[in-house]
């Protein structure tokens, strides 16, 4: 076989049609079967080889599973979200009506991932009697801002693209909880990992005014391009990371660091008393 032609091969992901709603969807098709499958396949790897894991409670189980999915899912948004920030001349130039090819690929698979997260916590939430209103909103908010990108073939891929930076947090957050469980929460490296978690929870505030930034300056152009539904999602979702989400999980996050507790899976505590804890787990006390 011809090497060229190969690589030519190898590169044509980034230069489909992406005008064909066929492409498209198939991506996003593509997008929520590739991350059920590492899903999946962090659950095997995890049964066989990592003994915390198999002294976790189903839940727990799950939870593993989703944090490490989400830490896959927050390196490919993380590089690619710097790209289209700091590296990629039409972008920058347009920020309000440039695409890319290869910003099509990763919204795509993106709609699919945010479809997967959504399935997968309403299910999880129906199985567990569990309900996150954060987390719950979050993703559907995530998933359909995605969505109308995909509908959209006038819509501009910049905002979208730093949407995605914002998963720079997740994977030192998937991190933290696994070391947490295994009950490294007295380690330096945890320790570490959760300053550098904390300080990306603060860089996301820093890149959300700068997304407000970019509607101020180009608002004609964002209006022009955009359906008004999908816009008002967009902003909505925006004004609810700026005002209410992030700067929660921020403040969490911080307490965390001061009391490293699980508090996904933390027991309601009365304000008389106070258990005492380590490595993320409630200690029980003797009764007399």
């Amino acid at each position: 076989m011809n090497p060229a032609s190969d690589w030519a091969t190898s590169e044509s992901i980034f230069d489909l049609d992406y005008a064909s709603w066929k492409i498209r969807a198939t991506l996003a098709v593509a997008g929520f079967i590739f991350y059920l499958g590492v899903f999946v396949v962090c659950h095997q790897l995890s049964s066989s080889l990592n003994g915390t894991y198999r002294s976790l409670v189903a839940r727990e189980k799950v939870f593993w599973d989703l944090a490490a999915t989400r830490a896959v899912f927050g390196v490919q948004s993380t590089a690619a979200g710097l790209w289209a920030m700091l590296g990629d001349p039409v972008l920058y130039a347009d920020k309000a009506q440039g695409q890319q090819g290869w910003c099509w690929f990763h919204i795509t698979t993106a709609t699919g991932f945010f479809f997967f997260e959504n399935v997968a916590v309403h299910l999880s939430n129906l199985f567990f009697w569990t309900f996150d209103l954060f987390l719950v909103v979050h993703h559907l908010f995530a998933f359909l801002g995605f969505l109308g990108s995909v509908i959209n073939l006038r819509a501009g891929h910049y905002l979208a693209m730093t949407t995605l930076l914002l998963e720079m947090s997740t994977p030192f957050t998937c991190v933290s909880w696994m070391l947490l469980k295994a009950g490294w929460s007295d380690s330096p490296l945890w320790k570490l990992n959760q300053w550098l978690m904390i300080h990306m929870f603060h860089c996301r505030m820093v890149l959300i005014y700068h997304m407000w930034w970019v509607c101020f300056w180009h608002w004609d152009g964002l209006v022009s391009s955009l359906y008004l539904p999908h816009f008002a999602v967009f902003l909505t979702g925006l004004a609810l990371l700026t005002l209410i989400i992030n700067p929660y999980w921020t403040h969490k996050k911080t307490q965390q660091l001061l009391n490293p507790v699980d508090w996904n899976f933390a027991q309601p505590e009365t304000k008389s008393s106070w258990p005492e804890r380590t490595n993320g787990q409630v200690l029980q006390k003797k009764r007399p």
